[in-house]
């Protein structure tokens, strides 16, 4: 089972990061501002520049998209019951999604 959670971490970092510039491109073209912007706008002036504020963004999805492939294994345990797997995996991702939104957002 550890060996699952760290493939499908792994795959989640890689999505994350996909995911991550995807949106950055999708939300680039309906702004409509003319340049690429591959961060929220407040970001680089909190911590300190524009890269900081890519990679910072960057890892965060990637940490996040890596806590939920992981956490997916808890969702395939058949002889789990029902209320346990959706615990096993809610309680962990929301906690990771609390912790990314409050470090992006404040």
């Amino acid at each position: 089972m550890q060996r699952k959670m760290a493939v499908r971490g792994l795959i989640g970092l890689i999505a994350g990061v996909a995911l991550e510039h995807i949106i950055a491109i999708v939300t680039s073209i309906a702004l409509n501002f003319g340049y690429y912007s591959p961060c929220l706008v407040s970001l680089p002036e909190r911590v300190g520049g524009e890269v900081n504020a890519v990679i910072l963004q960057t890892v965060l999805c990637a940490l996040l998209c890596g806590v939920i492939g992981a956490c997916s294994v808890f969702l395939g345990l058949r002889r789990t019951p029902r209320r346990t797997r959706y615990l096993a995996f809610g309680i962990p991702v929301g906690i990771c999604l609390v912790v990314v939104l409050l470090v992006l957002f404040l």
